[in-house]
């Protein structure tokens, strides 16, 4: 199936917790936060909940967010959704690549995520 999404956006709340976790650890990229965060929140045993707010804040182009890994981020994805039973459409990708960024984005601050390290215990969980 292909799909192509466009743009990664944030809420305004989400650009600040990143702005935070980019002093903490040291990134300076948006794109390298967000994969983690998307990295993390995958992993978890349930979808995240959706979220209705204004995507305010970051705005990051799709590939460049995705990097060289476009099919494995997209592939990670469309099975998630498809493992809890969600329709699979572009509107879906979009909301749910949101939520997955936003739920790892608040463990990663929650845990004071500084450096790379811990995303491995994270994700042998």
């Amino acid at each position: 199936m292909e799909v192509k999404l466009d743009t990664v956006r944030t809420t305004a709340g989400v650009k600040n917790t990143l702005s935070r976790l980019k002093q903490l650890t040291g990134i300076e990229t948006w794109n390298v936060l967000c994969r983690w965060a998307f990295c993390l929140s995958i992993k978890q045993e349930n979808l995240p909940r959706e979220i209705e707010e204004t995507l305010d804040g970051v705005e990051i182009d799709y590939e460049v967010f995705v990097g060289k890994n476009r099919d494995i981020y997209t592939q990670l994805l469309i099975n998630n959704l498809i493992k809890f039973k969600v329709e699979v459409n572009k509107r879906n990708l979009s909301k749910y690549l949101y939520a997955h960024i936003n739920r790892g984005v608040n463990i990663m601050y929650t845990n004071k995520l500084k450096n790379i390290n811990p995303l491995f215990d994270f994700m042998k969980s």
